[in-house]
């Protein structure tokens, strides 16, 4: 058993070999499973995208794309040029885009406790810390309650992915 097989074995991750979103490295040793079927070998980058609940994928070997820094180069060129045409915002950070909520705005969900209603708004600050803030349907009335959640939000998360990233 090889030093990978043997690390999986024992159930310890292997640190990553890229530092890149969206992009994993494989490399896979040829071999046999238990029952003797055979396992082909596979060394190369495994990309995804997702934007707004559609995944987007694409292998790129090293045989092919002549070497591991090859395959790499081919990796984030696809990434980059996948999140342009899907219009996914380039950065190393969290995005969502697609809300499963009663709004449909992503981090503002419409909320009721106690006899009140109200707009609840959620995000992240540049340092990951969640805050909340609520908007009341009451108080502001339907239409200028959803208008001052999704400002809150699209202020906050501005806020986050323009904060330069400490490393």
């Amino acid at each position: 058993m090889d030093t990978a097989s043997q690390t999986r074995a024992r159930g310890t991750a292997r640190p990553k070999t890229t530092r890149h979103k969206g992009i994993t490295r494989i490399d896979r040793p040829a071999g046999r499973q238990s029952d003797g079927r055979r396992i082909t070998a596979s060394r190369g980058y495994m990309v995804r995208v997702r934007w707004q609940g559609i995944n987007h994928q694409a292998w790129f070997t090293d045989s092919k794309h002549g070497d591991r820094l090859g395959a790499l180069a081919a990796a984030l060129e696809w990434r980059d040029a996948t999140e342009r045409r899907v219009g996914k915002p380039r950065t190393d950070r969290m995005v969502v885009g697609k809300a499963s909520n009663n709004t449909g705005v992503v981090g503002v969900g419409r909320r009721s406790y106690k006899g009140h209603t109200f707009f609840e708004v959620a995000w992240h600050d540049e340092t990951g810390k969640p805050h909340r803030t609520k908007y009341s349907i009451d108080k502001h009335g339907e239409k200028r309650a959803l208008t001052l959640a999704k400002q809150a939000r699209r202020l906050g998360e501005t806020a986050r992915l323009q904060a330069p990233r400490e490393r």
